[in-house]
This record gives structure tokens, C-alpha cells and sequence, in this order.
């Protein structure tokens, strides 16, 4: 696994991702650091927060384990 350090360097993310109509809103913006934000897109690209946690709550189940 790589180390991410942290950049220093904070960047708006959006919860609702802008290709699937997020707006630029307070509410759908978090402060990540660029490191922990370009992490997120390597791993996810342009998935949701929703359909993250979809997809490991899926992933989960297909291992057996239960839900948290």
C-alpha cells in the first residue's frame, strides 16, 4: 500500500460529483488534502460517496462478513 503523506495543500471535493450534476455548493463540498483527493479518484474515479460505500458494503457480503 502506498504511504499518502499529506500534501499541505487543500482542495474542495465534491460529495455529488460534478459529471453527474453536483453543483459547487457548500453542501456538497468537503476540504481534502490534494494527496487524500487524488487517492480517492485513483481508487474510485468518478464514484459517488453513495456508490463507495455500495460497493464495499457489496464486497463485504461477497466475503461473508456483516454488515457494521
Amino acid at each position: 500500500m502506498k504511504n499518502w503523506k499529506r500534501s499541505g495543500k487543500v482542495i474542495k471535493h465534491h460529495i455529488t460529483n460534478r459529471v453527474n450534476g453536483g453543483k459547487s455548493t457548500p453542501e456538497n463540498l468537503l476540504r481534502f488534502d490534494s494527496e487524500r483527493e487524488r487517492a480517492w479518484h485513483f481508487l474510485f474515479k468518478n464514484m459517488s460517496f453513495e456508490e463507495v460505500a455500495e460497493l464495499l458494503l457489496r464486497t463485504c457480503q461477497m466475503k461473508g462478513r456483516k454488515k457494521a
